[in-house]
């Protein structure tokens, strides 16, 4: 059983896909920076590595049209 060590989530100031370790308190956002609570945060999955994260961004912006 793997243990979740990454989350995808959404920045609250410019609606960009960010990667957050489990367990941070905030995260930085690298295209506005803007301070993300990551307890309040809007997380959209979560990923058994940073590896796993990065796909999950790389297609959810795909999606978008990003």
């Amino acid at each position: 059983m793997c243990q979740v060590s990454h989350v995808v989530l959404v920045c609250s100031g410019c609606g960009r896909y960010l990667i957050a370790k489990a367990g941070q308190k905030s995260k930085q956002c690298n295209y506005c920076g803007n301070v993300v609570d990551l307890w309040r945060a809007k997380k959209v999955r979560s990923a058994n590595s940073a590896r796993e994260a990065s796909k999950l961004v790389r297609e959810f912006k795909m999606r978008a049209g990003e």
